[in-house]
């Protein structure tokens, strides 16, 4: 095979990082159609077979997230493309997470990738706001500056808060929170004020910032039954049958009630608590169509 067809794979791993992906399937996927751009007529078939694959549609069945990666299938791609450090250790965490079959295996594996995504990640600001999201009380501690009475002292902060978090979280999250430009001090007054600022992130982290951020609400969601008296929460649930329209109606239904949630808060006058709104709808079962 002549260097000429080699060099496109060659240079992947300049363009397309392992850790901007929480799917190894649309990895793959990315980096075929990368080389396809640059190589006409390329097939899954020559994918395959340029990294040490047989020449069959195996690369196919991954890219299109109807087969696994196998760890000994993702050597063969770690060492084809030249992926290394950080960027190595991530993609081989990525197919370990995506083969475990265990909960508990797969939580401390996804902790292990938000760590390592924090050190791929280059720039100060995208990892504030990695950070911002791989906490839950971040975002708590925030809207409890709006509160009356709040004080900006980390043992103020740990009495106030629930679940409870330490002090030195707290201290942190407090310099976060104006790093981020989220609260700021008031000079006049010398008390921490709202921004109307909002944290938004870009590929480099939404992903990752989004499923730790919803997978920790849902676990102190699961809490807070025990946690608070049925006075102080409301947790139902309902279970149906709809189609893919009806879901969709759903989601918009969602997204409206979310939208007049945020309204009522903020016509709020004067709160004095931080509540947790999770909302899911998710599917128990595959399609029965498929």
């Amino acid at each position: 095979m002549s260097s000429e067809r080699r060099s496109p794979l060659k240079d992947v791993f300049s363009h397309i990082k392992p850790s901007q992906y929480l799917d190894t399937a649309h990895f793959v996927e990315d980096v075929y159609q990368w080389i396809k751009a640059r190589r006409k007529n390329y097939s899954y078939l020559e994918f395959a077979d340029e990294l040490g694959f047989s020449k069959t549609n195996v690369m196919h069945l991954i890219a299109k997230g109807k087969r696994r990666l196998s760890p000994k299938a993702a050597d063969k791609i770690i060492s084809v493309l030249h992926i290394k450090g950080p960027e190595r250790m991530y993609f081989e965490t990525l197919v370990r997470y995506q083969n475990a079959r265990l909960s508990s295996e797969r939580d401390a594996l996804f902790e292990r990738l938000t760590e390592l995504k924090a050190r791929c990640v280059v720039s100060p600001l995208e990892q504030s706001q990695l950070e911002y999201f791989s906490e839950w009380f971040h975002p708590v501690i925030r809207e409890m500056v709006a509160l009356s009475g709040f004080k900006p002292d980390p043992q103020w902060i740990v009495g106030h808060i629930e679940p409870r978090v330490l002090p030195e979280q707290a201290r942190k999250s407090l310099i976060l929170l104006q790093e981020l430009g989220l609260v700021k001090l008031n000079e006049e007054s010398g008390a921490l004020e709202l921004t109307d600022k909002n944290v938004t992130t870009g590929d480099e982290v939404a992903n990752h910032a989004v499923v730790r951020y919803h997978q920790r609400n849902i676990e102190i969601g699961r809490e807070s039954v025990m946690n608070f008296d049925h006075t102080e929460r409301n947790v139902s649930s309902v279970t149906v049958a709809v189609s893919p329209e009806v879901f969709e109606q759903v989601a918009d239904e969602i997204a409206a009630f979310r939208k007049r949630m945020l309204q009522l808060a903020e016509q709020c006058a004067d709160p004095d608590r931080v509540y947790q709104l999770n909302i899911q709808f998710f599917p128990y079962t595959k399609s029965f169509k498929e």
